[in-house]
């Protein structure tokens, strides 16, 4: 938690003393929230913390958690939903334009529509994987720091070693072809 608090300062015993007034807010944050604010002061648009108190709100209410992984999935099926309309749609007016013999013009055109579709769609659809792999991306980074701020912490209160250790894994073998004396066969 960090608490800003309004401060008075006291001149006493040829020293400053600064003593805290009122709180004006509390702000919580992860560990990797804290080294990133920390790393990156004046930088971009600033870190994302949760607000817990101000000074007129005793108890600023949770924000409701919403996963961003839905969200951005739905913007990858909206965008190629629409790629695939205007691709439809060029290749239902090129066909119309060829089956109505309305003319080399209008094919071309229509032809050139298709075209236009196509090309589009591959440049939307790349864009719309790399947002999708970059918000990814920032979730484990951001998972990963977390993790290693709580072990770090673990590490200074506890004075021990980090360690993590994963239990053995003994896969049982899969059943598969046997001899007529029921032993396993090579495949």
């Amino acid at each position: 938690m960090l608490s800003v608090h309004e401060a008075t300062r006291k001149r006493d015993l040829s020293h400053d003393w600064v003593h805290p007034g009122r709180e004006l807010v509390e702000i919580e944050m992860s560990l990797a929230q804290w080294g990133s604010l920390v790393s990156s002061m004046g930088l971009g648009s600033g870190v994302p913390v949760t607000i817990r108190r101000t000074e007129h709100d005793p108890f600023v209410p949770e924000i409701p958690h919403q996963p961003r992984t839905a969200e951005s999935l739905r913007e990858v099926r909206e965008v190629t939903d629409r790629m695939y309309a205007r691709v439809k749609a060029a290749t239902a007016a090129l066909h119309e334009a060829i089956h109505e013999k309305r003319g080399v013009r209008a094919t071309k055109e229509a032809l050139n529509a298709l075209e236009r579709a196509v090309a589009n769609a591959g440049n939307n659809a790349q864009f719309t994987v790399d947002s999708l792999v970059e918000a990814g991306e920032q979730v484990v980074a951001q998972a990963r720091a977390d993790i290693e701020a709580h072990v770090l912490e673990v590490v200074r209160l506890t004075g021990t070693e980090p360690s993590i250790e994963t239990s053995s894994f003994d896969a049982p073998a899969l059943p598969g072809p046997t001899t007529s004396r029921g032993e396993p066969t090579d495949v």
